[in-house]
């Protein structure tokens, strides 16, 4: 049986990638391949057990599996502190090893997905547990409007309405988990009071066990050695400790509001479901628990909202009605920026509004996430007449009629481009 000086002894120990590893033969299921993307060779087992994404004794298992099985190697955390072996350098690379091994272990030609956007999704799936403002790409101090920006051109990459009717595999599940992931960022930044909690839990200690069966445990075995960085660290973090007592009482209300929040998400009210996780968070921000649940239901209440803002879209509008309606479309793709139904929606609107570009830019999203819909290239075509650009709109009209030889609206608008050439030609070209 392992004693507790060595249990201490390992955990400040670094796994890394043992050295020609081929991962050709190893089965892993979505969490093995994200736990091993968090083994770079500079991580230590006891931080791996709190940042792996699975339960601190389902972690220990399998690392010391895959110890076993030559996978991985241990190194003492004091060579990587100046005095030991020089790194691999794979892993002083702008992607750790162990990273770029997870990805291409991952890659799938056979998928309706790019290697490269594959290689992409990848990355940024193991980037997840970076803080909110790095995940979204914005400056810690950046205001609503830039993270609303930064939330909106992530959400075109990352929807999974975007790859919809694709065959994409695994990559499902890894889309899901990054789009909830960027809701949770976007919500929470967005808010002042949760936003205010975040920054603030970054400086001070998160909650920690009774301090008692700590002295307890440290007087029973040696106190294991830590690295002058992690020392560093909690002497930073002692600064601007908080009282025990007032993070009782903190947990103690966190937890009422998730309780409550878990009532009205299984009565489907996910709105209250979601103001409610938000205030848990408020109040208990290093609970991952509450992030994660709040992602997941913050998905949905942009699923409802999104349907509540197209019912309200539909109609017949005079100038002031398709005013309202325009801006509730541009809300609706808000929560569903790549949803073609939408785009294509939103560009017959703004064709009515005599909004060209608006227009354009919404019809080609809604061809580039369903490029074999004729529909959607006979309204990109309208735009293109409207435009002026004719040779555009007669190639995409020829290419939905390709797509669908019966489609009415294509062949209608073709032949009244052919009408207008030969107007023009009567007329010398004048309109």
């Amino acid at each position: 049986m392992q004693s507790a000086a060595e249990a201490g002894d390992q955990e400040q120990r670094i796994p890394r990638l043992a050295p020609g590893w081929d991962p050709s033969g190893l089965s892993l299921s979505p969490a093995e391949g994200f736990l091993l993307s968090r083994i770079d060779g500079r991580t230590p087992w006891a931080v791996l057990l709190e940042i792996g994404g699975l339960a601190p004794e389902e972690i220990e298992e399998r690392l010391k599996r895959w110890t076993e099985e030559g996978i991985l190697v241990l190194t003492e955390a004091v060579e990587r502190a100046g005095d030991g072996p020089s790194p691999d350098p794979a892993e002083e690379a702008g992607t750790p090893e162990a990273v770029r091994v997870a990805v291409e272990y991952a890659i799938d030609a056979d998928l309706d997905l790019a290697v490269d956007l594959q290689r992409r999704i990848c990355e940024f799936d193991a980037a997840l547990d970076q803080p909110y403002h790095a995940l979204l790409g914005v400056d810690r101090d950046a205001d609503t409007r830039a993270i609303k920006r930064a939330y909106f051109e992530l959400s075109k990459q990352f929807h999974p309405d975007r790859y919809f009717r694709r065959n994409i595999g695994d990559y499902a599940l890894r889309l899901d988990r990054i789009f909830k992931k960027i809701v949770e960022a976007y919500e929470l930044l967005s808010d002042p009071a949760t936003r205010a909690e975040i920054e603030c839990s970054m400086l001070h200690s998160p909650p920690t066990p009774d301090p008692s069966a700590a002295v307890a445990d440290a007087s029973r075995s040696p106190k294991p050695r830590r690295s002058a960085r992690r020392e560093r660290l909690e002497r930073l973090r002692r600064q601007f400790r908080i009282p025990d007592e007032v993070f009782a009482e903190r947990r103690f209300k966190a937890r009422q509001f998730f309780d409550a929040a878990i009532v009205s998400r299984h009565k489907q009210r996910w709105v209250e479901a979601a103001a409610s996780m938000r205030l848990a968070i408020a109040f208990d921000p290093w609970c991952d628990e509450y992030r994660q649940a709040f992602g997941e239901v913050q998905a949905r209440v942009h699923q409802v909202r999104a349907a509540e803002l197209l019912e309200k879209a539909k109609g017949a509008w005079d100038d002031r009605a398709r005013h309202d309606a325009m801006q509730l479309y541009e809300e609706a793709l808000h929560y569903r920026p790549s949803d073609p139904e939408v785009n294509d929606r939103a560009a017959q609107l703004a064709i009515e509004m005599v909004e060209l570009d608006r227009a354009r830019e919404y019809a080609e999203t809604a061809c580039e996430v369903e490029p074999d819909v004729a529909r959607y290239r006979v309204t990109l075509a309208r735009v293109f007449r409207g435009q002026g650009l004719v040779e555009k709109a007669r190639g995409v009209l020829k290419e939905a009629l390709r797509l669908d030889p019966q489609d009415s609206q294509a062949s209608e608008e073709l032949e009244s481009l052919r009408r207008r050439g030969l107007r023009r030609q009567r007329t010398g070209g004048k309109k």
